[in-house]
């Protein structure tokens, strides 16, 4: 049986050639959006490439000869626990991270550098700015995204501390964050989002963390319990928050974070370039022609540990 790829995304047919020249034998369809459940969709397809949301998880459950999934997204949250068990799962994981590692350091530059003062504060009335070198900054998720965050802030001169879900020599575990929190002066959330990591920061890390320090999300919002933060945040328990992701996306006008002087909140951009969608194909391509080749594909999920 030939492979049959379904592509889930509007704009997706502009990589028609690309695609399939990619290997031989291969039929490429294009959606311009996951077909509603009353909607009949092409029985044969047994690659899809589509985002990592809960409309792919769906849409993986009527396609019978499906074997691979690809998703157009890092994050699988969403759609791990339900896509079928003999589906494969790959992802772009790595694929923006310089971007969203720039993004997590330009939160913190905000919360040390333009927050403590406005535009029309008097010179004489002004507050001193922190700057970052000499702190601590306890990268949690050290993978491709959270070692990029730690070179970024080693060249500011800040102390790393990473933890990961499978430490190697110099790394914690997430059992030991509870042991490092009181001496971090940042702490920045990269991991992906597992039964594990869901509410990791809540009120009683957030107790443990120093009256001046910074917690910076660049995950998944879920990583943090909101409501506790909120609550560290107006007690003064904290210095302040940097957040690229929040419950709901995006926040309404109004929401209290979004009222408070050390809080900076961005609509789930961290992620942004120009080529995502076209750097993301690129992925695609090459596990087609790994997949042809019988060769391992790249960003595989491990489903026992949920990314």
């Amino acid at each position: 049986m030939e492979d049959v790829l379904a592509v889930v995304g509007p704009g997706g047919a502009r990589w028609r050639e690309r695609l399939q020249q990619s290997r031989p034998g291969l039929t490429v369809l294009f959606y311009e959006e996951a077909p509603p459940l009353e909607q009949p969709i092409d029985p044969r397809i047994t690659i899809l490439a589509a985002s990592g949301g809960h409309s792919t998880a769906q849409l993986c459950a009527r396609l019978p000869h499906l074997r691979w999934l690809q998703t157009f997204s890092a994050g699988i949250d969403a759609v791990v626990h339900d896509v079928p068990d003999r589906v494969l799962i790959t992802t772009v994981k790595g694929l923006s991270q310089e971007a969203v590692a720039e993004h997590a350091i330009a939160l913190l530059l905000h919360l040390t550098r333009i927050a403590p003062n406005l535009p029309t504060t008097p010179r004489d009335q002004q507050v001193p700015l922190d700057t970052l070198a000499g702190k601590t900054h306890l990268i949690v998720g050290y993978g491709h995204i959270g070692r990029q965050i730690g070179l970024f802030s080693e060249a500011f001169g800040m102390k790393v501390r990473p933890v990961r879900y499978h430490p190697a020599s110099g790394e914690w575990g997430l059992d030991a964050i509870d042991d490092l929190l009181g001496s971090a002066d940042v702490v920045t959330l990269a991991c992906p989002l597992t039964e594990q990591t869901r509410h990791l920061i809540n009120r009683k890390r957030l107790q443990r963390m120093g009256s001046k320090s910074l917690l910076i999300n660049i995950a998944r919002a879920e990583v943090v319990n909101q409501d506790d933060l909120c609550e560290a945040l107006r007690l003064g328990e904290m210095g302040g928050a940097g957040l690229d992701v929040t419950v709901p996306e995006p926040l309404p006008a109004g929401h209290p974070l979004l009222q408070m002087r050390n809080v900076v909140v961005t609509p789930h951009v961290a992620g942004n370039v120009p080529d995502y969608l076209d750097r993301a194909v690129a992925i695609l391509v090459e596990n087609l022609q790994r997949d042809y080749a019988n060769q391992p594909l790249i960003n595989v999920v491990a489903r026992a540990d949920g990314y």
